[in-house]
């Protein structure tokens, strides 16, 4: 069972501020199928925006089975998600140890963050995911795995290095940190590899040591963003 604890009021929004990303005020988000109500969102890589999204490869709710992007669509429940914050790092490894003591240390002050497979607004206990229980490498596959068994399934959001995009509900894109790497310098990130979405086969989500541009930004390959189609909802706040 996923340790997520869904928060049902104070709503948030992040905005730049200091140069980084922080809370501020509220915000929507948005579902692929209008079944899925206020409960979902929709994911999408800065480098292609909204206009391509997360999406479970032929709507399977299993474990193994592929994330990619996919055109963002207004009635594809495999594009359904529910994005949870779970809480600061060094809160959640206090209250359950998932993550590890270095990762805690690393990364304490920021965001955990679970993302859930909710096709048509019905948890799936599926969640974005590296290969369960193993630490994340360089080029290791994201897929759908049982949430909340591991660090593999958890991600640390980076709002230090977001960036502006007005085209996401968060105010920005972000990097999202493997809760399984154990390198911190250079650490594993949500990247979307060499390819694109209308490749065949379709390119499937990956971590990817998290890379920089010559001017310091980060890679846009590794910066997301929470939107999607007109349906409307709303994204669980981190708790105080």
């Amino acid at each position: 069972m996923s340790v997520k604890a869904k928060i049902a009021a104070g709503a948030a929004t992040f905005a730049l501020a200091g140069g980084g990303l922080g809370l501020a005020g509220t915000l929507t988000a948005s579902a692929a199928t209008p079944s899925c109500g206020t409960n979902c969102t929709q994911l999408f890589a800065h480098k292609y925006g909204p206009k391509y999204v997360g999406d479970v490869y032929q709507a399977r709710a299993a474990a193994g089975q592929p994330v990619i992007l996919f055109q963002t669509s207004n009635s594809d429940q495999a594009e359904d998600f529910t994005v949870s914050f779970l809480g600061s790092v060094n809160s959640f490894y206090r209250h359950y140890g998932l993550v590890s003591p270095a990762f805690a240390h690393s990364y304490g002050d920021l965001p955990v963050v679970e993302i859930e497979y909710s096709p048509y607004g019905l948890s799936s206990n599926f969640c974005l995911s590296t290969a369960p229980g193993m630490a994340a490498v360089s080029g290791g596959k994201v897929s759908l795995e049982a949430c909340g068994q591991y660090s593999s399934s958890l991600f640390a959001a980076d709002f230090r290095d977001g960036v502006r995009d007005r085209r996401s509900e968060v105010g920005g894109d972000i990097p999202l940190i493997s809760g399984a790497t154990n390198s911190f310098s250079n650490p594993e990130v949500l990247t979307y590899p060499a390819g694109n979405p209308t490749d065949m086969p379709r390119p499937q989500l990956e971590v990817e040591p998290q890379s920089s541009y010559s001017g310091g930004a980060k890679f846009d390959s590794q910066l997301w963003g929470f939107q999607g189609s007109p349906v409307h909802g709303s994204i669980p706040a981190p708790p105080p």
